[in-house]
């Protein structure tokens, strides 16, 4: 009897998931850290509920507060940000509470909640959260109406173990003087560095609005993760930076100004070394910097290289550095691009359909493949960077027809929300060879989210409140489409939580969702 069920499970298992009894073929997990559950069909169970609500915003309005669970720590735990939903001054909601908590994804328990808000000493808008590589501490970074505020965070207890001064009062404070003051914002974050400005501002009359710049020039201070006390670099720089800082090393100009909006000013652009403080110029021979990425221990720098050039990806390039800044290779782009990066592939799609793959270990080309050739001249390819990072190292791209991009954005036809009907082809193609995978169709304002071993899932995105956002789970063996539902989460955040598939409902409770057919590990 046993080996009679045993075979019925292998051929079930067959049948589900390939049809045949070859089965199919899916890619390896190469970063098992962004692997989701295998969810094969629609998710009708939960297996836990936690009221986020009553726990971390008891005295809230339901509607005011957003709960952000993104964050992964350990296997099956996260961290869970609160912030202020829909905020605009007198709404209600200036008092959203800025907590910071750790959920078990597998249990619902929460482990520990933590006000940041209240230990940095402003009211909160939002929270951005980093971990270091360890997982054991976090940056949290506290925004307020008038600039923001940083804590350092023990992810095992929730202590907070050190605090970098933070924004000014609004109503007047220990910084404030004749109106102005002195306004500390984050510029950039990783897990392993902060990059802050300080910046003197005149304040409005009631303050919760916007405020205007009093001086024309602002300080920036560069921190170790692990040392809020005492900035490694610090320079003058121009009121419009716009900071590129990757793991512990960013791109400055000779006068202090972010590479991305004042590159080529006099002094060239220069990195910095959180740890040291030590400043050297970029290699590369980059003008400006458009795209930055972690890769092999080190960063891929994409930008505007010396020359004139100004056709199609003339004088655009990509250069790749070490841990210590040291130049790997640097090689000219195909086109105009921000490149994806993973440790298999640096891969660019052209708008014609064009898909270059260069080895991130030494830059050489690996493979071109044409993805374009659709019969129809109106169509254009784009590069797909998966939202929330993948587990597999398949290389996205997708076409798109630009009418259906223009009736999306006019607000979608009468059948359906914005982008709720077809109109995006995504492909995956081999890192390896650049053979195409699989390809699926999806809605037009939908992107690819997360992968587990034998699924994707993509979902659609809207700011409108009126729109629910759409998760869409497809094969990776064969791109077809598995089921798709309606999930409660906010707008552009995502509907796994670690490895798990939630739904946040309206009150503040979070459920933990599954689906009675689950594949072995």
């Amino acid at each position: 009897m046993g080996v009679v069920l045993g075979a019925v499970v292998v051929a079930a298992g067959l049948v589900a998931v390939g049809g045949v009894a070859t089965g199919p073929a899916y890619a390896p997990v190469a970063r098992p850290s962004f692997e989701v559950d295998d969810l094969r069909t629609t998710p009708t169970s939960t297996a836990w509920s936690t009221d986020l609500r009553a726990l971390l915003a008891p005295d809230a309005q339901a509607d005011c507060v957003g709960y952000d669970g993104s964050v992964r720590v350990g296997d099956d735990d996260v961290l869970v940000a609160t912030s202020a939903q829909g905020y605009e001054p007198y709404s209600g909601c200036e008092d959203a509470p800025g907590q910071l908590a750790r959920l078990d994804v597998r249990t619902g328990e929460v482990r520990w909640a933590t006000d940041v808000a209240e230990a940095v000493g402003v009211d909160a808008v939002g929270l951005q959260v980093t971990v270091d590589e360890a997982g054991e501490e976090a940056l949290v970074a506290v925004q307020s109406v008038v600039g923001s505020s940083l804590a350092r965070v023990d992810t095992s207890t929730g202590e907070v173990l050190e605090v970098l001064a933070g924004a000014a009062d609004a109503r007047g404070g220990a910084d404030a003087r004749g109106g102005q003051a002195l306004v500390v914002q984050v510029e950039g974050l990783s897990g392993a560095a902060v990059v802050v400005s300080r910046r003197l501002v005149d304040l409005s009359g009631d303050a919760s609005v916007e405020s205007s710049v009093a001086d024309g020039r602002a300080r920036l201070e560069l921190y170790r993760a692990d040392d809020l006390s005492t900035p490694t670099w610090t320079s003058a720089t121009g009121d419009e930076s716009s900071p590129m800082l990757v793991g512990h090393q960013l791109v400055v100009d000779g006068d202090g100004v972010m590479g991305s909006t004042r590159g080529g000013t006099e002094g060239g652009l220069q990195l910095v070394d959180a740890r040291t403080g030590r400043t050297r110029p970029l290699p590369g021979d980059l003008r400006t910097v458009e795209s930055w990425a972690e890769s092999l221990g080190g960063s891929v720098v994409s930008g505007r290289a010396d020359g004139d050039g100004d056709g199609p990806g003339e004088g655009s390039s990509v250069v790749s550095l070490d841990g210590d800044g040291q130049l790997r290779w640097s090689a000219q782009l195909p086109t105009a691009s921000y490149p994806a990066v993973t440790d298999a592939c640096i891969s660019i799609t052209a708008q014609d359909g064009d898909v270059t793959c260069l080895d991130p270990r030494t830059g050489d080309e690996r493979w071109t493949r044409s993805t374009g050739d659709s019969g129809r001249d109106d169509v254009q390819a784009e590069q797909v960077q998966a939202f929330f990072g993948t587990a597999t190292d398949d290389v996205l791209t997708s076409l798109v027809a630009p009418d259906a991009l223009a009736e999306a954005a006019a607000g979608g036809g009468r059948d359906g929300p914005r982008g709720s009907g077809e109109g995006k082809t995504v492909l995956a193609l081999d890192a390896r060879t650049g053979d195409v995978r699989w390809s699926t169709e999806l809605p037009v304002a939908s992107y690819v989210i997360a992968t587990s071993r034998t699924t994707g899932y993509a979902s659609t995105f809207f700011s409108s409140d009126r729109d629910s956002p759409t998760l869409i789970a497809f094969d990776l063996a064969d791109g077809r489409v598995l089921w798709s539902t309606q999930v409660a989460t906010s707008a552009f955040a995502s509907a796994f939580w670690g490895p798990t598939l939630v739904q946040v409902d309206p009150d503040g409770v979070v459920h933990g969702l599954a689906t009675g057919v689950e594949l072995a590990g």
